[in-house]
């Protein structure tokens, strides 16, 4: 009796771990109620998130690094024109020869990147050259909020699970 006990508890505990493990990382991306809205799986360490400012209507770039915790570390933001939110005070600023400028080295980290989706601001994340348009992946005039994450096995089943009721 007491090793079927024993044998129950150690499948128990290994069952549990497993499905514990992170199986898959990527871009996750929520809403203000932390609804998962989509996951773009990513395995990088820099991400770009692009767009088109509201009022300038000229194109802005913020480029970060994952960390191993998961948080966005700041490398760098290129801007077209100056404009409210735009960085002045800190970092190093470069005028590049196409008439960009380029600010580097501010000392940033933060959780997530927040921002609200609106369809003239054309925001995109951009991983590796690739494109993903915000206007594909979440509803227009959403507060979204961009995550790093590593799904656990029992978090990547069941987004497998709802994916196959979408396309079905």
């Amino acid at each position: 009796m007491l090793r079927k006990v024993i044998l129950f508890c150690t499948l128990l505990f290994l069952g549990t771990g497993i499905i514990m493990i992170p199986v898959q990382s990527g871009i996750l991306l929520t809403n203000e109620k932390k609804d998962h809205v989509n996951f773009i799986p990513f395995d990088r360490e820099v991400i770009t998130i692009g767009w088109r400012h509201s009022v300038e209507l000229t194109p802005w770039k913020e480029t970060f690094e994952i960390n191993s915790d998961g948080n966005f570390s700041f490398l760098s933001t290129i801007y077209q024109s100056y404009g409210a939110g735009t960085p002045d005070t800190e970092g190093t600023v470069e005028l590049l020869s196409d008439g960009f400028i380029q600010v580097t080295d501010i000392e940033r980290t933060i959780p997530y990147y927040s921002l609200y989706y609106i369809p003239i601001s054309e925001y995109y994340l951009e991983i590796d050259s690739k494109k993903y348009y915000l206007s594909q992946l979440v509803p227009d005039y959403t507060n979204v909020q961009i995550h790093y994450k590593k799904l656990k096995l029992y978090e990547w089943l069941w987004r497998s699970i709802m994916e196959m009721f979408k396309e079905g």
